[in-house]
């Protein structure tokens, strides 16, 4: 068996494009090649170079491998479902880099889509002894794991419900109105939910 890397033996895989094209978020780009083996031996193909192109946009940090992992037995010829990965920030956009195989120069064409995630931390917030009129503060930390940039929107405020009041308010609407049925009794729930609302969350955002 012959391992392919990036130092050696790459010359020995063909590959059928001529340009190969790879979709989706910058950490986990897809495609399908179609790649042979005319050697005589078993082929495990680990890697192959991958050096920058002049078209396309520019990354900031460019892999220098193209990963396969995968085994071509002698004269065999199938399609290798491929992926590749890029730094998780990289902007949306057509990128262009060069895969030497099969002593050849092929295109690499990678279209990154744009990925918008917002990590929050922490995800509940606990306040103790909650009463009208008493005010309650806490830090949210925001952190952007998107390719694009993000903009918070300004956020007025939020209603808040007290545990216990949810509990007091289906516990009296039961008690009340559960002999007329479950509608009655959902209406009587939301009626006692408003009365005994907490108040409201006013939220401010720091950049």
């Amino acid at each position: 068996m012959i391992t392919v890397t990036a130092n050696a033996f790459h010359e020995k895989v063909q590959l059928a494009e001529e340009e190969i094209i790879l979709n989706g978020p910058p950490g986990f780009l897809t495609g399908n090649i179609m790649i042979s083996n005319p050697a005589e031996e078993i082929l495990f193909i680990n890697e192959v170079p991958l050096t920058s192109s002049a078209k396309g946009k520019r990354m900031a940090e460019m892999p220098g491998t193209f990963k396969f992992n995968t085994s071509l037995n002698p004269g065999e010829t199938r399609v290798h479902s491929a992926w590749h990965q890029l730094h998780p920030q990289t902007p949306p956009g057509v990128y262009e880099s060069t895969i030497h195989i099969g002593g050849k120069q092929k295109k690499l064409k990678m279209v990154v889509q744009e990925v918008v995630e917002i990590d929050i931390q922490p995800l509940t917030l606990y306040f103790q002894g909650v009463a009208q009129g008493k005010s309650y503060s806490a830090e949210l930390l925001l952190t952007n794991r998107s390719n694009v940039p993000v903009t918070v929107p300004d956020i007025k405020h939020n209603t808040v419900l007290d545990f216990d009041y949810l509990c007091r308010a289906f516990s009296t609407a039961i008690r009340n109105k559960g002999q007329e049925g479950f509608m009655a009794t959902m209406d009587e729930v939301t009626r006692n939910i408003h009365k005994e609302m907490a108040g409201w969350a006013v939220v401010k955002l720091d950049e």
